[in-house]
């Protein structure tokens, strides 16, 4: 029997990558692989997590203020600590101190997959004591990088998340992102390899849907905030009055009033339509009444300009027709996959101009060509690509 279990500092029901990462482990343990599974977790629910249908021991540990929530003390009392150096008492937080008793309390541990890199520093404890341990850990983002634009953050959290990563990445075993950019990225400032990774979604068997003449709908689902230049979605969608054009915005926001003011100015736009979130399991099936999904970022970022978003693979797998900006990753895929159209610039007026070039027949030729990347991009790849991981961690999955 092999033990493994996942480190998440988030409710593992409400992030794509790390469920589908224990989606994986289930369905490996299903094809007969003697795995004992188990979850870490910050605030889930019992319910939502039994509802994965996933036979795994789940722990829990307490919720914390996210920066939506936290008083502008609070905030200062972080930047004062980050810039102090005091990062300790931002790692060993109230809410977290249970997690070596819960790690204690489990069978020695082979595999610890940590899925934040708030984590790490729990993983590399526990293994120090337990020394035949393997550590992967998924480096979704470049971390020191996350908020780059906000000067205040980079030096406050920004110090925090690179002491993070010079002081505990060495003691990794293994780690995976998300694009060939965060990748080179980690090698070059961390000296670390990282495996891709891609964030697919399980396999759903549609066929496209032809594209009507006379209403063709656009699909943006996710996060909204300021560093992904959102606002910009109200500009695109007022260049679309009196197109065969609707913009539909399926959004979240975990910036205080972003989404309020979003959607306050929404409700002005004809071409805009603002729809309610759904459930993780619900996203693809619900996107398949659009026709196209768009993936506007700038690269304001490095993350951004390197992004390969959940959202490309959920499209293809809605069967959409996909038109991006012209980031670097994402360019590449689309191109090669000829599954989309990609912009010349990345403003609200290039993402309108391509938009009113495509014919129908072109989005009908995208939504195809979605429709055969989709019998690769998903779930299943990530399956073969997460034996070899655990195959190089001496984990015998076969």
């Amino acid at each position: 029997m092999k033990y493994i279990s996942l480190l998440c500092d988030h409710n593992i029901t409400k992030k794509p990558r790390s469920s589908r990462m224990l989606q994986l482990l289930d369905k490996i343990k299903q094809e007969g692989a003697k795995l004992s599974l188990s979850v870490i977790s910050k605030a889930c629910d019992t319910r939502e997590f039994n509802a994965l249908g996933i036979e795994s021991h789940l722990f829990c540990f307490g919720n914390d203020k996210s920066s939506k929530e936290r008083t502008q003390q609070e905030n200062d009392a972080i930047l004062s600590h980050c810039q102090s150096g005091n990062f300790e008492s931002l790692i060993f937080t109230p809410n977290r101190k249970c997690i070596p008793n819960l790690l204690d309390s489990l069978p020695p541990q082979d595999v610890l997959i940590v899925e934040d890199i708030t984590l790490l520093p729990f993983a590399c404890a526990y293994k120090n004591t337990h020394k035949t341990c393997k550590i992967l850990i998924d480096l979704r983002e470049f971390y020191p990088l996350e908020y780059e634009n906000d000067e205040k953050w980079l030096q406050g959290l920004g110090r925090f998340f690179a002491y993070l990563c010079e002081t505990y990445l060495p003691y990794v075993d293994m780690a995976i992102s998300v694009s060939e950019g965060l990748c080179e990225r980690y090698k070059s400032d961390f000296g670390i390899t990282c495996e891709l990774f891609y964030s697919l979604p399980p396999f759903f068997d549609y066929k496209p849907k032809p594209t009507l003449k006379q209403e063709i709908k656009i699909l943006y689902h996710g996060f909204i905030s300021p560093d992904r230049s959102s606002m910009e979605l109200l500009e695109l969608a007022r260049l679309l009055i009196n197109t065969p054009y609707t913009l539909c915005a399926m959004v979240l926001s975990n910036q205080k009033g972003f989404l309020e003011s979003f959607c306050t100015n929404a409700y002005e736009i004809p071409s805009l339509e603002i729809v309610p979130p759904v459930c993780l399991e619900e996203i693809i099936p619900k996107s398949t009444q659009y026709d196209i999904g768009i993936i506007p970022f700038k690269p304001t970022t490095f993350n951004l300009a390197h992004c390969m978003p959940n959202k490309l693979f959920e499209y293809l797998q809605a069967r959409l027709a996909i038109v991006s900006t012209p980031l670097y990753d994402v360019r590449n895929f689309v191109q090669t996959h000829s599954c989309g159209a990609i912009t010349q610039g990345f403003q609200s007026y290039d993402i309108a101009q391509m938009l009113l070039k495509l014919k129908i027949t072109d989005i009908d030729k995208y939504k195809q060509e979605s429709h055969r990347a989709a019998q690769k991009w998903h779930l299943n790849y990530n399956l073969k690509c997460l034996k070899n991981l655990l195959h190089k961690l001496d984990i015998k999955v076969e």
